[in-house]
C-alpha cells in the first residue's frame, strides 16, 4: 500500500488517501507524538478495510511525518 495524497485539516488532523482505497478518505488525529486513525469515510467502491490495513496506513502517515519511531514505541508509554 502507498500513501498517494495527504493534507492538513483543523485540530491537528491529517486527511489521507491510499492507493488500495482510492475512493475512501482517512482522517488521522495526533495523539501525543504520533498520528492515529480517527475515522474513515469508506466508499463501497473500495474493498473492506481490515485491521492490518489500518496499522499499515498509520505507519505510512507517521513515516511521512517523520514520527515513525514515536509510533512504533507507542505501547511503551
Amino acid at each position: 500500500m502507498k500513501l498517494t495524497k495527504w493534507g492538513y485539516t483543523r485540530f491537528n488532523s491529517i486527511k489521507a488517501e491510499f492507493d488500495h482505497f482510492p475512493h475512501s478518505l482517512v482522517i488521522l488525529r495526533k495523539i501525543r507524538n504520533y498520528y492515529f486513525i480517527n475515522k474513515i469515510h469508506w466508499s463501497h467502491l473500495d474493498p473492506v478495510v481490515e485491521t492490518h490495513h489500518l496499522e499499515q496506513m498509520e505507519l505510512l502517515v507517521n513515516r511521512e511525518m517523520d514520527l515513525e519511531e514515536n509510533y512504533l514505541n507507542r505501547r511503551l508509554d
